[in-house]
């Protein structure tokens, strides 16, 4: 994070270039134009025409990108060269894909994955990966650590206003302040397939959630959670284990 900040707010380059190295990705001349004209022109079209528009010629400015996506009005795409979507992703408005990261690719989405409006994949020197069928809600945020990872699998489900990742700083000094003791770098989440993760709910950095689990909604996890387990609570806890005996007892005690 620290080099993102500087990259904007300090050096000797000029407000263009910082502009360039922070938001478009690329110090192209002709890369700028067409990433203004399309945020000018295209972005924030609404309606069906909108769609049209982007569909058609939004593709152009990605790594790669397959076919019939739709992206709503109001989506921001910063670093979109390192952004790459497979066929049938559907962006809502307003949603915003920051991919500044070191790595070749900064977030990669599989095909057919939906991202509910205002939601937010922020990469900051990671990498985000998700794979196909997902469901994403409303105001979902997404962040990789500074060095690190988040992997989503096939067929999860996140509710909206989730929290997934998030930056964690050193705090071994009381003499210094936190935000100038720097991140904890190198920390890898992964989701695994078909999970459900709740509304609201919080999951850290460095965490491993096992496929099929189910988190609560507002629930925090902390630490890993074995596939097929269900936790809730702050900080989360094992209620229950999907299992087909469990499921047994479940319809017996109904």
């Amino acid at each position: 994070m620290g080099a993102i900040k500087d990259s904007v707010v300090e050096g000797q380059s000029s407000a263009l270039r910082k502009y360039q190295d922070a938001i478009v990705g690329s110090r192209s001349l002709a890369f700028l134009i067409r990433y203004e004209l399309t945020s000018l022109f295209l972005l924030g079209v609404p309606g069906a025409l909108g769609l049209l528009l982007r569909q058609k010629l939004c593709p152009g400015m990605f790594a790669s990108c397959g076919r019939k996506i739709a992206i709503g009005s109001g989506a921001a795409f910063r670093h979109p060269r390192k952004i790459s979507l497979g066929q049938g992703v559907v962006i809502d408005d307003g949603c915003c894909f920051d991919a500044n990261s070191d790595k070749e690719l900064g977030i990669t989405v599989g095909s057919r994955s939906m991202f509910g409006r205002g939601t937010r994949l922020s990469s900051k020197l990671g990498r985000i990966t998700i794979g196909d069928d997902c469901g994403f809600g409303a105001g979902i945020t997404v962040h990789s650590s500074v060095e690190g990872s988040v992997t989503i699998g096939n067929k999860c489900i996140i509710a909206g206003h989730a929290y997934i990742g998030g930056g964690q700083y050193h705090t071994d000094s009381t003499e210094v302040p936190i935000v100038d003791q720097g991140h904890v770098a190198n920390q890898h989440l992964v989701l695994g397939d078909g999970c459900w993760i709740g509304a609201g709910a919080v999951v850290v950095n460095g965490v491993r959630v096992g496929n099929d689990a189910i988190i609560a909604a507002g629930a925090v996890v902390t630490k890993d959670v074995p596939p097929f387990a269900v936790v809730a609570g702050v900080p989360a806890r094992i209620i229950r284990t999907r299992t087909e005996q469990s499921q047994e007892v479940s319809h017996a005690s109904a």
